[in-house]
């Protein structure tokens, strides 16, 4: 028998071990029934088996996920697994179809009945055998793993699981499970916190496991949020996923996210007054039904929720958003994130597991809910489509008619857009005119409204100027032309006709430019395009990687060319030939090749200059035509930068137009070598706040002197304006009516209403540009819309030829903004330029590459890029 002693310190170590968090839990935590051997096929591998630990004891990595969900699928009849696409880091998306033997052998028929919902001139599908169709999303954010995690579990239950109930569930419905909607993101954070778990968990939450590195793991490869480009779709997750989506036109969707551990667990409805005025009260009341399917669950499950806060349904580019413009019911999960596995909270100690598992429930009511309601859902999809295409019918024949002013790149990514989103685009079939605009065949489409898509193309065409709430979770306002820097028009009554249509779009690839071989005994002098086509940028930068010399002109000219005189307008690009030190002709022969394979991927004419003598304007010889320095630019990256912006400016220089753009962190500005380049781009104001150090400033100053160009973007640009420019920061007139009223009384409850509605959140504004500017070359038209993201303002420039573009009055475009911001922003600059010594500092107050879309207004940040040593000291000169 052990003394006195012995026990003691046997009771000690028991009450440590007892009182040490559980690293993992084995499957009967999360499926109780896992624990009988006659609940599951046991061919069915369990988790554990193929990862070599129980769920939630390490994170999954991607690979993982994938070799777990292809076992199930080699192992279960119920599951079949494809391969969607791949991320821009080339990893798989994978997704699984669970259903029935019998539903698998009649997938395809399955599928074409399901036309039938969803376009009201297919024949009407019998609803009562036809299975309802639930798709479950998760982890589109990296950093938000719970999700990815439970889908191992659903998959596994769903596949093994020997219950009647869900042989049952199964013959009612198809699910569709993408285990991780962002395998990059999901891959990158799983390794951090992997790398920083110990064996012992900590909850404390400044241990290093809890406190991911800049730009963390909520992103893809660029640093974009992939939740807010499910309408946009820029990037290859999306454009493959909607693929899937399309094809299937799900009715019932859930998107699984995490949101602050100090939290409980979310779940739809969302706040009542933000609801997107598209969404009908139809889905309003099945949202709501399965919502009480959810609370049921997780009352059972003796577990907090709340719903009808914090988040809306108003922009409906989100996973839980978009389904709702497709006659399907989306749902938003959100679960207290552990960051780790597991974390001090305000509530208690949250542990991975416990997450997990909420994902878990939430999916599995997710499917009883929608098999419950399977024939409503089936019929409000139906009904959805039908009475969108009707109402539109009986309003009358209408359409949107627009043109990118002859830009086949603008033209070519617009059109694909739409298509990716099955909206009907045509031709139209001779020339439209619409107050002064007008809209010529070839150049131009239409877009009716009568047709299945009706709901999407209003909420991609309208302008929204009124609302019921003035709180946004995300944007207001999205209105693809505006972006795009289309004009448009609404025909409607008798400015619109059938027989205005031409043939229909179904091929959006880009209309390859000319480049012909020169007539019989003709020499070419040299080579020119224009400016003006969004993929210009990117011929240049083809030429400058070759090391070919190019030139921009600063002055309009009239060319003699192989066909015949040639008009080209300020920043035409120029590339003589037969100079001295000029390649010879095997390299002429090279230089040919590259410019045939520009005007077949660009979409850009190039023209044969067959004289250095002009029509009319400058000769080719002349200094108008200034020679131009390939950029080497610097974004700056790194805690105290929002990495949205800069992974924008990232993804449109390096995956958009192949220039090699350098990543460094703001940290490291003191010593790298500046003159390696000669662009600086700063985003400051986001992850963890900071601007850079007063020697990094007194740095960024004499490198601009001698040359350098600094293009500052948002909050950067007013940093750029004090700290670099030496211009007085000017009294905001918002904060000074701010301070005024703080002696007066307000009720608390309102703070938080009254703080938003003084935000622009995703509002359209117009700016109107200065066209003879260097930073507005190839605009065509003065007037172009710009996204205010803050609220910020510059003041503007003593020397009025630096302010390049100031806001319209009014400003607002389409979206949410007060009046007293509209008063603000009126006529205050929102595009500066100034010279400082030999180099320039570019002030972009609105940032020109939100979310990747805002084609119309990248133009002026590859004008920034590739156009900056064009731009003159505008500085009256001294006197003596």
């Amino acid at each position: 028998m052990p003394d006195r002693r012995t026990r003691i310190v046997s009771l000690a170590v028991l009450a440590i071990l007892l009182a040490a968090p559980a690293a993992a839990e084995d499957l009967s935590y999360y499926l109780p029934d896992a624990g009988s051997s006659s609940a599951y096929d046991p061919d069915v591998p369990r988790p554990s088996a193929v990862l070599g630990y129980e769920v939630g004891e390490w994170h999954v990595r991607p690979d993982q996920l994938n070799a777990y969900m292809q076992a199930v699928a080699a192992s279960s009849p119920r599951v079949t697994i494809s391969v969607q696409g791949h991320t821009h880091e080339q990893r798989p998306q994978p997704l699984l179809t669970i259903t029935s033997p019998r539903n698998h052998a009649r997938l395809d028929e399955i599928r074409q009945q399901r036309r039938g919902l969803v376009d009201p001139r297919e024949p009407l599908a019998e609803l009562d055998g036809l299975p309802v169709v639930i798709w479950l999303g998760y982890s589109i954010h990296g950093n938000e793993p719970s999700g990815a995690n439970a889908s191992m579990l659903v998959a596994y239950h769903l596949a093994a699981s020997l219950s009647d109930v869900v042989a049952e569930q199964l013959e009612q419905a198809v699910i569709l499970l993408d285990p991780s909607l962002n395998p990059d993101g999901i891959g990158r954070f799983a390794h951090w916190a992997n790398t920083n778990r110990g064996m012992v968990l900590n909850a404390d939450p400044a241990h290093r496991e809890h406190r991911e590195p800049w730009p963390g793991g909520r992103t893809n490869h660029y640093w974009f949020d992939l939740n807010r480009d499910w309408l946009l779709l820029q990037h290859p997750e999306s454009r493959n996923r909607v693929a899937t989506w399309k094809a299937w036109q799900p009715n019932l969707v859930g998107d699984f996210h995490e949101m602050g551990s100090d939290a409980t667990f979310f779940f739809q409805p969302g706040v009542p007054s933000r609801r997107n005025p598209l969404i009908p009260e139809r889905n309003v009341e099945l949202t709501e039904a399965i919502a009480a399917h959810h609370a049921g669950v997780f009352d059972g499950a003796g577990r907090l929720y709340y719903t009808q806060e914090g988040f809306d349904d108003f922009y409906l580019g989100k996973g839980s958003t978009y389904p709702d413009a497709h006659g399907a019911v989306g749902f938003l999960f959100e679960q207290a994130r552990a960051a780790g596995h597991r974390l001090e909270t305000a509530n208690g100690e949250l542990a991975f597991v416990y997450g997990i598992k909420n994902q878990l429930l939430a999916s599995l009511s997710m499917v009883e809910g929608g098999v419950a309601k399977r024939l409503e859902l089936l019929e409000q999809q139906r009904d959805f489509f039908r009475g969108a295409m009707a109402a539109a019918e009986a309003s009358g024949p209408a359409a949107w008619v627009f043109h990118v002013d002859g830009d086949r790149g603008r033209a070519h990514r617009m059109l694909d857009l739409l298509l990716r989103h099955e909206v009907e685009v045509y031709g139209t079939t001779g020339e439209i005119t619409v107050s002064g605009r007008v809209y010529g065949p070839g150049t131009s489409w239409l877009v009716p409204l009568a047709q299945p898509q009706s709901t999407l193309v209003r909420s991609l065409f309208e302008t929204v100027t009124e609302f019921n709430d003035s709180v946004f979770y995300d944007v207001s306002s999205w209105t693809l032309p505006l972006a795009f820097g289309a004009e448009y028009d609404l025909l409607e009554g008798g400015a619109y006709r059938p027989e205005l249509l031409g043939a229909a779009v179904t091929d959006a690839a880009i209309e390859p430019g000319a480049f012909d071989v020169p007539p019989r005994g003709t020499s070419t002098y040299a080579y020119a395009f224009s400016w003006d086509g969004y993929f210009s940028a990117r011929t240049l930068n083809r030429l400058q990687r070759a090391g070919v010399r190019a030139r921009a002109a600063t002055a309009s000219f009239i060319a003699e060319t192989a066909d015949g005189p040639q008009t080209f307008e300020p920043g035409a690009i120029v590339v003589p030939v037969g100079r001295d030190g000029e390649p010879g002709a095997n390299a002429r022969v090279a230089l040919e090749a590259l410019f045939a394979e520009a005007a077949a991927a660009d979409g850009v004419d190039v023209h044969r200059l067959i004289s250095g003598q002009a029509a009319a304007g400058i000769d080719i010889g002349s200094p108008s035509l200034r020679p131009l320095v390939a950029p080497r630019p610097l974004l700056v990256t790194g805690r105290g930068v929002p990495g949205y912006r800069v992974g924008e400016a990232w993804h449109v220089l390096d995956e958009r137009f192949g220039v090699e753009a350098s990543l460094v962190d703001l940290g490291a500005l003191g010593s790298v070598d500046l003159d390696r380049y000669t662009h600086v781009v700063l985003t400051l104001g986001g992850f963890g706040g900071g601007a850079p150090r007063d020697d990094v400033r007194d740095r960024l100053r004499n490198w601009v002197r001698s040359g350098g160009a600094v293009v500052a973007i948002g909050a950067a640009s007013r940093w750029a304006g004090v700290e670099l420019l030496g211009r007085e920061a000017e009294a905001d007139e918002g904060e000074d009516a701010a301070a005024s009223e703080a002696s007066e009384r307000h009720r608390y409850a309102d703070y938080r209403n009254q703080r938003a509605e003084q935000l622009m959140a995703g509002t359209i504004v117009g700016a109107e540009l200065d066209l003879t500017h260097p930073l507005a070359y190839g605009y065509k038209r003065s007037a172009l819309a710009v996204i205010r993201t803050g609220e910020w303002i510059l003041p503007p420039s003593s020397d009025p030829f630096e302010n390049v573009a100031v806001y319209q009055d009014p400003p607002r475009l389409s979206g949410w903004i007060s009046p007293e911001n509209q008063r603000r922003l009126a006529g205050k600059p929102a595009v500066m330029a100034s010279r400082m010594g030999r180099g320039v500092v570019i002030q972009l107050l609105d940032n020109p590459n939100f979310r990747a879309y805002f084609y119309g207004s990248n133009r002026l940040f590859l004008n920034s890029i590739f156009l900056s040593g064009l731009i003159d000291s505008t500085s009256a000169p001294d006197t003596w």
